[in-house]
């Protein structure tokens, strides 16, 4: 099986509601639905990327914490 790590930028802007971000919104959004469709691919990420992911969507993004907690806690 390959894993394909994602990384915080991967997370920031599939999170992310910034309007700045839709291009790349939309282009992850269609890697994950292709990396759905492979049997043998597993995705993963570290607690650094999520900790860096969360720092972002509400210190640069200003998304509000718990939202960023919601998106944490899944």
């Amino acid at each position: 099986m390959r894993r394909i790590y994602l990384d915080s930028n991967i997370l920031i802007a599939h999170y992310s509601k910034d309007g700045a971000e839709e291009s790349k919104r939309r282009m992850v959004a269609n890697a994950l639905r292709v990396f759905g469709q492979l049997a043998d691919v597993e995705l993963c990420t570290s607690m650094w990327s999520i900790t860096e992911m969360v720092n972002i969507l509400v210190s640069a993004k200003k998304m509000l914490r718990g939202e960023v907690a919601e998106i944490e806690s899944r």
